[in-house]
This record gives C-alpha cells, structure tokens and sequence, in this order.
C-alpha cells in the first residue's frame, strides 16, 4: 500500500464511518487457522519463516497461497488470517458478482503482491505488507479468457467498471481498509486490501 498520509488527506473521519469493516468473527492463527485453509480447500504451502531486511517485518502464520478458489497469477507470501479471508471473499462476493454482472465465473487474480518489508510512504509506521496483512489486486481473469483491469476498467464505462465498484464497495464488510483509484494517484491501477488495525473504505 503507497499512500501520503492518506488518513488526513482524505478526510479519514468521514471515510471511516463509511466503512462497514471486517467480520466481527476471531482472526485465526497458527495450526487453526492452517486446518481452516485446509477446510476451505486454499492451496497453501506453510513457511517457518520468512526472508525480511528486516526483523521487525513479521509474518503471523506465513504461507505461500497459488490458488484460493481461483488461481492466483503467481503465488503469494502473506498471513493464514489473510488467506482465510481472501477465500472468503472470493467465494461469497467475487465468484457472485462475477457471474451476476459479467456472466462468467472467476479463474484468475492478478495481483501485485502481498509480503513485503516496507514502510507506508508517510514513513511513520510499516505497511500491513510488512505482516502479510494486504495484498493488491489489479484484476481477474474470467472463464472465457477475457480479463478484468483495475487500471482501465475502473473508469471505462461498461458492466467491468459496475463489477469493480461494486466488489470494491462490498470488500469493506471484509476488509479493514480497502484504497482504490479513486483514493489516490498511487492506486491507479490496483485495489489494495488489508486486514490491519486501521479502518478506511474509499471507494
């Protein structure tokens, strides 16, 4: 997640009360989380550990995910916690919506990444990349081959842009903090999910 104090800059108050936040359910950890994954049928490799330049840049739980119900387009270093909850998102909303306003199922995540030891660009704390807690999605590819860009779907006029508003406005009952486009220049072209302790919904 890149953002420039975007708490402030984007009127942090009203956007927080606009967000319908996480699920009120206990955030999993360890072997339990690990037998959810394994319930959920999300393709995972546990990790001991993770490589960081960094001690302070922790993965609770790490495993490397390539396919959740749709296969991700490369895999993924992120927290189990993070895993669970894409699994549940994808199948409760993206698999849905796909379907309803496209007319075909999801098979592919386009994503930008998950891990990874860095600050936010207000350099006052670690990113939720640093835990494992975020990922961004640039997009999906769908059962007929054709594909859906955050980059230029996400103001082109047509059902791909109705189906990334709404799957955007629908992850903040998931996610703590969801940025898009429209947050700010930095997310022109992805969605950027985490399950960090903060709360923001702009969309």
């Amino acid at each position: 997640m890149r953002h420039h104090g975007w708490l402030a800059a984007l009127g942090g108050a009203v956007l927080l009360a606009g967000c319908g936040g996480a699920p009120g359910t206990l955030e999993l950890s360890g072997r339990a989380c690990l037998a959810r994954l394994a319930a959920q049928e999300v393709v995972y490799r546990p990790l001991d550990s993770v490589e960081a330049p960094s001690s302070s840049c922790r993965v609770d739980t790490a495993v490397r995910v390539s396919r959740i119900e749709a296969a991700l387009t490369h895999p993924a270093v992120m927290s189990c916690a993070l895993a669970s909850r894409l699994d549940d998102f994808e199948r409760e909303v993206v698999q849905p919506l796909a379907v309803e306003e496209l007319g075909r199922r999801v098979v592919g995540i386009n994503h930008m990444g998950s891990f990874a030891c860095r600050g936010t660009n207000a350099g006052s704390h670690l990113s939720q990349h640093a835990a494992g807690r975020a990922i961004d999605i640039a997009g999906f590819g769908l059962s007929d081959g054709s594909t859906v860009s955050v980059e230029h779907g996400w103001s082109d006029p047509g059902p791909k842009r109705l189906f990334l508003h709404h799957l955007a406005r629908r992850a903040c009952g998931y996610f703590s903090v969801v940025l898009t486009p429209d947050s700010n220049p930095e997310h022109y072209n992805h969605i950027h999910l985490d399950i960090g302790p903060e709360r923001l919904c702009s969309v």
